[in-house]
């Protein structure tokens, strides 16, 4: 081993690390991967540790679902020289881990598979848990066990092991690749003892060695798990709420579309907005709201009307725009309350719409958009057309 660990010290240690997110997500109801947590894709969080670890190149084994969505996401917030590839996996956890593995470089020495469902890794930690796996052959993240661990049968304790020799294991699990791709073509895919990729180095022969790792680094497997890890990015980076408010009329007119929320809401008088996008006055309340309560400015100054890349665009188009503008900053929507006031036409029917409309184009629940409209009792502006009042809330990490 010190010979091997001697060569290849003199050339340098070329890691590659795999994301696994090919998981279907049915104790959450979602899909985890790409769902907001604190405003940002749970992907997100362990692709940027790992651009800011040693690692040389990182391979995200996805699902046939998640694919397309996971690559714009990257290709979208994830600035780096390091080479990204992104690839379907397989039908289960190791199986897409050694499809992932099979397409690392050439050139690489030690393999390091992390759960994407762990968001809260540590570049630190993961190059520990590399350098270890090049010294020792492989080796994982784990915890000491905190609680009196019981083994049972059928309801009955039968033994309560010694804690103090028990660990918890977490990811990133490392090992050279040569010896995972041999683990790999030994054991059966359905072997039933292969529980992560350390139980697979434990079966091929090899004893991984433990880096201690920390409690915070969780796995998302349940909605509770949400909850903890929103209150882990509220400890660990200082979180800030902040209120924006918005409003926009625009002239009703014959011809045009009415859509207010993303909805289009056709009427008798055929009558709709007029204005340079598809003049969505719910939506731009919305947006100069997020853009206020972050301090990003006002639409006009992120969507002129002498821009002609936004002629007849639909706001929700430029809502996504916003929202990633607001991801930039670490800052996310968590409720939203627009007010649509209108003399006609009638908009009861359409108010559930709007607020799935906007739930979704947020990433909120709809418990947590509400929308409704009221009249000026025939006074005002609103006669001649739509104006639109909107609240949010934006919370600010770091």
């Amino acid at each position: 081993m010190d010979i091997f660990v001697h060569v290849l010290s003199s050339r340098g240690m070329f890691t590659s690390a795999i994301i696994l997110a090919a998981g279907s997500g049915r104790r959450m109801g979602f899909d985890k991967m790409t769902a907001r947590l604190c405003g940002k894709a749970v992907i997100l969080y362990s692709i940027e540790r790992f651009v800011e670890s040693n690692t040389d190149e990182i391979i995200i084994a996805a699902s046939e679902d998640n694919t397309d969505k996971i690559r714009e996401l990257v290709s979208e917030n994830i600035n780096t020289d390091k080479p990204i590839k992104i690839i379907t996996g397989g039908a289960t956890r190791f199986e897409s881990a050694v499809k992932a593995v099979r397409q690392t470089s050439c050139e690489c020495d030690v393999v390091s598979v992390h759960d994407g469902a762990r968001p809260f890794v540590t570049a630190k930690t993961a190059d520990k848990v590399a350098l270890e796996a090049f010294r020792h052959g492989a080796a994982l993240a784990a915890v000491r066990a905190k609680d009196t661990v019981k083994i049972c049968d059928d309801g009955i304790v039968t033994a309560t092991p010694d804690r103090s020799g028990l660990w918890l294991a977490q990811t990133p699990q490392a090992a050279r690749k040569a010896d995972y791709l041999a683990a790999a073509e030994k054991l059966d895919v359905n072997d039933a003892r292969i529980t992560d990729d350390a139980s697979v180095m434990e079966l091929y022969g090899i004893k991984p060695f433990i880096v201690e790792g920390s409690y915070d680094n969780i796995k998302l497997t349940t909605k509770e798990d949400i909850a903890m890890a929103e209150y882990i990015i509220g400890k660990t980076g200082a979180s800030k709420l902040c209120v924006g408010h918005g409003y926009d009329v625009h002239r009703l007119v014959e011809g045009r579309k009415l859509i207010l929320c993303g909805v289009d809401v056709p009427n008798k008088d055929n009558l709709g907005l007029l204005g340079h996008s598809d003049a969505d006055v719910a939506v731009h309340a919305l947006m100069d709201a997020m853009l206020g309560a972050a301090a990003l400015g006002d639409i006009g100054r992120h969507f002129p009307d002498s821009d002609s890349r936004y002629k007849g665009i639909s706001s929700m188009k430029l809502l996504e725009h916003v929202r990633k503008l607001l991801d930039g900053k670490n800052a996310h929507v968590t409720n939203a309350d627009i007010t649509i006031v209108a003399e006609k036409p009638k908009l009861a029917k359409f108010i559930p719409d709007m607020q799935r409309s906007i739930a979704a184009a947020l990433g909120l629940d709809t418990d947590d958009v509400n929308v409704k409209a009221t009249t000026e009792e025939g006074l005002g502006i609103a006669g001649e057309g739509i104006a639109a009042h909107a609240v949010c809330m934006v919370e600010k990490i770091g």
